[in-house]
C-alpha cells in the first residue's frame, strides 16, 4: 500500500527515544494457565502469527486475513535487518486504511473516535521475535509497522488488513509487575509502578487509563542526575538525543486506547536510572502527556 506515513499525534516528539528492543509476552494455549500466585487464569485462545521482511527500501507482512478475537497472543517474527513492530488498529464506521493514514500524520494533533489503538508488539529486534497478549474485540483492523513509519525510513510502512471475529474474552494472565498510565484528574496523568523491575527481562502488564485518550510507555536509560522537569522539557524539544540518554538501552510499547491493557516484556539491559514517559496527546489534541505529568524516573538494580 502506498500511503503517507502513520504517526500518532505527538509521537514524532519522541525522536530522542527510538525502539531498539523487542516487546514480548505470554505464549498461546487453549488450556488454563496457572499464574505465579497459583490461581488459574484464561490463556490466549488464538494466535496472530506475523512475519515481517524487508524488500528493497520497504517492508511487508506475511499475515493471516482473519483470526478469532478475544484473548489473543500476537507473535511477530522479524526477518529483517532493522527493528520492526506490529501495531493493531481497529476501524469503525466504514472508514478505510487510507483515511487513517491521512489523519494520523506527524503534524496531526487529534485522533478521530473511529480509530482505536488495540495494542500489539512495540518492536522486535532484527532476527528476533516479539510477543504480546491482548484482548481484541471483533471488527475490521489493520496491522502497521509504526516503528518503521516513525524511524524515518525511505519507504512506506508495512501494512496488513485483518478481520477479527468474535472470540472468548478473558482477563490477561497475571504478571509480576504492572505499569499504569493513571489519570487522577482531567488533563493530568502519572505513572504508577506496582512490582519490582530488574536489569534484564521483565514481564509486565501495561495499563492505559483516562477518558478519550491514548497511551504508550517509552523508556530510556539516563546517565546523569537530571531533574524530571528538565528531562520532560528536553524530550519535548524535538531536538537530538540529550547527552545524558544512553541510546543503547531504549524501549517503547505499542499504543493503547484508554481502558485497555496488554501483557508485554520490558527489557532493561543495564542497571541504572530510567525515564518512563508518554509523548502522545488526548484524542482532542492539547498538550502532550509529557507536559501533563506522564514522565518519571525509576531506579533499576
Amino acid at each position: 500500500m502506498h500511503a503517507a506515513r502513520l504517526s500518532w499525534p505527538g509521537r514524532a516528539g519522541a525522536a530522542v527515544i527510538v525502539i531498539a528492543l523487542s516487546a514480548a509476552g505470554c505464549g498461546s494455549s487453549k488450556s488454563k494457565t496457572a499464574t505465579s500466585a497459583g490461581t488459574a487464569t484464561q490463556a490466549p485462545s488464538s494466535t496472530l502469527a506475523l512475519t515481517i521482511s524487508e524488500v528493497g527500501r520497504t517492508s511487508k507482512y506475511t499475515a493471516p486475513t482473519a483470526i478469532k478475537g478475544g484473548l489473543v497472543s500476537v507473535q511477530l517474527t522479524n526477518s529483517g535487518k532493522a527493528p520492526h513492530g506490529a501495531q493493531l488498529i481497529r476501524l469503525e464506521g466504514g472508514h478505510t486504511i487510507l483515511e487513517a493514514f491521512q489523519v494520523l500524520k506527524p503534524e496531526s494533533h487529534k485522533t478521530p473516535s473511529w480509530i482505536h489503538a488495540e495494542g500489539g508488539v512495540g518492536g522486535a529486534p532484527p532476527g528476533g521475535t516479539g510477543i504480546a497478549t491482548v484482548d481484541l474485540p471483533a471488527g475490521r483492523y489493520f496491522v502497521v509497522d509504526v516503528l518503521g513509519a516513525s524511524s524515518g525510513g525511505p519507504g512506506p510502512p508495512a501494512v496488513a488488513p485483518l478481520t477479527v471475529t468474535p472470540g472468548a474474552e478473558g482477563p490477561l494472565p497475571s504478571t509480576g509487575t504492572t505499569i499504569t498510565a493513571a489519570a487522577p484528574s482531567k488533563d493530568h496523568y502519572k505513572w504508577q509502578v506496582s512490582g519490582a523491575l530488574k536489569a534484564g527481562s521483565n514481564e509486565i502488564t501495561f495499563v492505559s487509563k483516562g477518558k478519550q485518550t491514548l497511551h504508550e510507555l517509552s523508556v530510556g536509560r539516563i546517565t546523569a542526575n537530571v531533574p524530571v522537569a528538565r528531562i520532560a522539557k528536553d524530550l519535548q524539544s524535538n531536538g537530538p538525543p540529550p547527552s545524558y540518554v544512553d541510546q543503547s538501552v531504549q524501549f517503547e510499547t505499542s499504543v493503547l486506547d484508554s481502558g485497555k491493557s496488554e501483557n508485554t516484556q520490558l527489557i532493561l539491559t543495564k542497571p541504572g536510572t530510567y525515564v518512563f514517559f508518554c509523548h502522545l496527546r488526548d484524542r482532542d489534541g492539547g498538550k502532550s502527556h509529557l507536559a501533563e505529568g506522564l514522565v518519571t524516573t525509576v531506579r533499576v538494580q
